[in-house]
């Protein structure tokens, strides 16, 4: 069985080791997020928790409304900064990162087997694919550049 040139097998390594980052760096962004949720939720608990404590114990309802007010504003500010919809995509971003960057390294060890070079152009598509879910939020809307799409292009450098 043909085995893949040096040259493809280099293509194949840089194929792998972007998508490693890119599954890594999506990681990150999805810690910080959820940490970020995590905090805002912590401190919505707390101010409505001094909210009530406020009707329930003493005559301040200034204090209550201006505790009821701030928590409306840390739920707003929440939904905001992280809405779950882009949590949901950066997960799935960094899943399908993860998976190409699997298959990279399975194809890169059985090089020896037919249709190795079917099999890595069907994971550049993917890139592609990935790298527009990660630009417009909709793998289905146009906007990749013509040609051969390339790792190195695909991914979400634009939301850095």
């Amino acid at each position: 069985m043909p085995r893949i040139p040096g040259e493809e097998a280099g293509e194949i390594r840089e194929a792998m080791r972007a998508a490693r980052a890119r599954s890594l760096r999506l990681g990150e962004m999805l810690a910080r997020h959820l940490q970020r949720r995590q905090w805002v939720q912590g401190l919505s608990f707390g101010l409505s928790s001094a909210a009530a404590l406020a009707v329930l114990v003493g005559p301040w309802p200034r204090v209550a409304a201006v505790l009821a007010g701030a928590v409306a504003v840390a739920n707003a500010w929440g939904a905001a900064a992280c809405p779950h919809h882009e949590l949901v995509r950066l997960a799935a971003l960094r899943s399908g990162w993860e998976s190409l960057r699997i298959d990279c390294g399975s194809l890169l060890s059985n090089r020896r087997e037919g249709g190795a070079r079917r099999r890595f152009d069907t994971l550049l598509q993917r890139a592609a694919r990935l790298g527009l879910l990660a630009s417009s939020g909709d793998p289905r809307k146009p906007g990749a550049a013509g040609g051969r799409p390339r790792f190195a292009g695909c991914g979400t450098d634009q939301q850095a």
